[in-house]
C-alpha cells in the first residue's frame, strides 16, 4: 500500500496496461482486434473535462486534470481498456471464434455515431449526472447491435461479463494499493453509494456498458458475421 496519491492514477493506468499486454500476448490471433480497440477508444478521452471536476478530480502527471481537465493518464487508461474490452470474448472463447468467423460484409461505422448523438442529447438537457448518461447512451447503442445483429448477442453477452469481472479485479487490485482512492479522487455527490467490494457501482456500469460495445464492434464494423459452432 503507498501513502502518496499523487500517482495512483498513473499506477491504476499501468495495472490496466498490464492486462492490455496479457491479452496481447495471449490471443495472438486477435492482435488486429486489439489495435482496433486501443486507437478507436483513445481519442475518447478529450470527454475528460465533462467528468473532471464533477464526477472525479484525479491527481495526475503534471496536474493536467486539474489545469486542463485532460491528463495523459486519460488517453491511456482510455486506450487500455479499449483494447481490453475489444477481445476479451474472443480470447475467453479461444479458437472457437476464429472458426466461425467467415465472409465479411461492408464496413460501417453508424451505429457509434447514434451513440454519440444519444449521449450530446442526454448532455444538453443534463438531466442526470455524466456516467449515467454514458451509460444510458451505450444501452441504446447496445439494443441498436443486438437487433441489426443478433448473431453478435452470445459474444456480447460473454464479453461484457467477462469485462466487468476483469475490470473489478484490476480495480481491487488498484484499491488494494491504494485503499482511499476512491474517497480521495470521486465526487460523492456523483456517486449512488452502492459499491462492490469498494468499487463503485458506476465504474461497474461503465464496465459493462463499455464492454457490451466494444466486444462487438470490430465484428460489427468490419461485417464479420458469425455462425452456429460451439458456444457461439
Amino acid at each position: 500500500m503507498f501513502h502518496n496519491y499523487h500517482y495512483a492514477y498513473f499506477v491504476g493506468t499501468v495495472i490496466f496496461w498490464i492486462a492490455w499486454a496479457a491479452c496481447f500476448v495471449a490471443g495472438k490471433s486477435y492482435r488486429r482486434e486489439i489495435r482496433w480497440g486501443t486507437l478507436l477508444a483513445c481519442p475518447t478521452a478529450l470527454t475528460s473535462p465533462l467528468f473532471v471536476p464533477s464526477y472525479w478530480h484525479p491527481e495526475s502527471l503534471f496536474n493536467l486534470d486539474h489545469r486542463i481537465r485532460v491528463g495523459i493518464e486519460d488517453f491511456l487508461w482510455a486506450a487500455a481498456v479499449g483494447g481490453i474490452a475489444a477481445v476479451i470474448g474472443e480470447i475467453v472463447l479461444e479458437d472457437n471464434l476464429a472458426g466461425v468467423r467467415s465472409r465479411r460484409r461492408h464496413r460501417h461505422y453508424w451505429p457509434f455515431a447514434v451513440i454519440a448523438v444519444v449521449f450530446i442529447l442526454l448532455e444538453r438537457f443534463h438531466w442526470l449526472p455524466v456516467m449515467d448518461n454514458v451509460v444510458i447512451a451505450a444501452a441504446a447503442g447496445i439494443v441498436l447491435f443486438a437487433l441489426l445483429r443478433r448473431d453478435l448477442i452470445p459474444l456480447m453477452i460473454l464479453s461484457t461479463t467477462s469485462f466487468v469481472v476483469l475490470y473489478l479485479f484490476l480495480y481491487l487490485a488498484v484499491l488494494y494499493l491504494y485503499p482511499d482512492f476512491v474517497v480521495n479522487f470521486y465526487n460523492p455527490s456523483a456517486l449512488s453509494g452502492i459499491a462492490i467490494l469498494g468499487v463503485p457501482i458506476e465504474e461497474l456500469l461503465f464496465a459493462g456498458a463499455f464492454g457490451s460495445i466494444w466486444s462487438v464492434g470490430y465484428e460489427y464494423a468490419y461485417g464479420y458475421r458469425l455462425e452456429a459452432a460451439g458456444v457461439i
